[in-house]
């Protein structure tokens, strides 16, 4: 099922397979899908699925919620590093973090585990911080 939401606003959409939706609904408390675009040794693009989050979330159904972070990782270069918990640093050049909002975010559960992905439908139109 697709949802339109806004992510630092942007508008965006989130589709969810029929088995995450059933996933989400069958949980006891929300969700939370982290939607990062990572700056490092790689740019990686990820989406990650916690109970809480030091970022501002938008509902998206009963039970998830998202948000968007733009981070940089300096002291790893191992993205298993990243996705298990390494620490991100403050990244400033990021002016105004709505050029990297992705168009659309893709949501499954398979195997017990919620994935994710995105895409962009346009090219990145960055601003630095001057």
């Amino acid at each position: 099922m697709n949802h339109a939401i806004r992510l630092c606003d942007k508008p965006i959409e989130i589709e969810l397979s029929r088995q995450a939706e059933q996933a989400v609904s069958a949980r006891s408390q929300p969700l939370i899908a982290e939607i990062n675009l990572i700056f490092g040794c790689l740019v990686v693009k990820r989406v990650w699925f916690k109970d809480q989050v030091d970022c501002e979330t938008v509902p998206v159904t009963d039970g998830l919620e998202a948000c968007f972070n733009v981070v940089r990782y300096t002291k790893t270069c191992r993205i298993a590093d990243i996705d298990n918990g390494a620490e991100s640093e403050d990244f400033p050049i990021v002016k105004d973090k709505k050029s990297f909002v992705p168009d659309k975010v893709f949501i499954d559960y398979k195997k017990g585990e919620f994935s994710g992905s995105y895409t962009y439908n346009r090219a990145l139109k960055i601003q630095y911080a001057e």
